[in-house]
């Protein structure tokens, strides 16, 4: 499942146990507020955190953009019922030290008690990322090798998934065994709107042999598992660097801008801002460049 870092000193959060916090599968977020309220969340997809401060790509410093979001998130005048990081956290390989940096840039969003959850990437190393942050290592993991959890709010359930196949390969896998834990989770909480996160793409196309693909290897898989399930409102993904609303059926999908760079310069980075009512999701764009024509452009989810 997805680490959940408490409010506490670095020097706690990279060592001490955290049992409690590691082993919990079903969190309840944003039930403070009475159900008829809406239930803020920040959404960071694709921070690419490197081991040192300085190092940069694509002309772009990702911890400078990762400590800027930091710095908005903690100033906004709601304050999240959770910050989610959609994977890649980490820069290319999952080295130990881009975690070390990435808890560095963290620690503001601890110290204001954001509650925080994390998915992986294919950037992201899952045992270095636990060499790293030692107290996060699950006692018993839901699903073999993978990291999942459920997040519950007053108005609909978010289902963190694990899309990692293999670090620094570009193909996603969820693979039978999480497949089924999702079908089973899914089941038994059918009488809320459902959010479905991982960080790949989607690969719609047939899989020709020996070509690599960018998206989920087992894509037609997991949305026979949704598609059979009308409380399933999104899939919300990252991955591509794109900021973009589409859909598959009724099923919409919202894919997250990335933190740190882009791939297509007319591309906006930064982050996405989502408010769940009784009525539905809305995302709404927070763009590094103030300037861009996107910045707070919403994609609304209606049930």
């Amino acid at each position: 499942m997805p680490i959940h870092l408490s409010s506490v000193s670095r020097r706690q959060f990279l060592t001490q146990s955290a049992a409690a916090l590691a082993s919990v599968s079903v969190l309840r977020v944003g039930f403070a507020a009475e159900a008829s309220e809406v239930t803020t969340l920040a959404l960071v997809s694709d921070t690419h955190v490197p081991k040192t401060t300085d190092t940069t790509a694509r002309g772009v410093n990702m911890t400078d953009n990762l400590n800027r979001v930091v710095r908005q998130i903690n100033a906004l005048e709601t304050k999240p019922a959770a910050v989610l990081f959609n994977g890649d956290c980490a820069y290319l390989k999952g080295l130990p030290e881009d975690y070390a940096n990435f808890a560095n840039s963290v620690q503001p969003l601890i110290d204001a008690e954001q509650q925080l959850h994390m998915t992986m990437g294919n950037h992201d190393n899952i045992p270095n990322f636990y060499n790293a942050l030692t107290a996060q290592r699950p006692e018993k993991p839901l699903v073999a090798s993978k990291h999942v959890t459920v997040l519950e709010t007053p108005h609909a359930n978010l289902f963190l998934l694990d899309s990692l196949m293999k670090t620094d390969i570009v193909t996603g896998e969820l693979g039978e065994a999480q497949l089924k834990w999702l079908a089973e989770t899914l089941d038994a909480r059918a009488d809320k709107p459902a959010i479905v996160m991982a960080h790949h793409t989607l690969h719609m196309e047939p899989i020709e042999v020996g070509k690599t693909i960018g998206g989920i290897a087992d894509t037609a898989e997991f949305l026979k598992v949704l598609h059979a399930r009308p409380q399933v409102k999104a899939y919300v993904f990252g991955h591509s660097h794109v900021w973009a609303h589409t859909k598959d059926g009724d099923l919409d999908l919202i894919n997250l801008p990335a933190c740190a760079y882009v791939f297509n310069e007319a591309q906006p980075n930064g982050w996405t801002l989502a408010r769940l009512s009784k009525s539905g999701i809305e995302f709404e764009l927070q763009a590094h460049d103030k300037s861009h024509k996107n910045h707070k452009q919403v994609f609304a989810v209606n049930w």
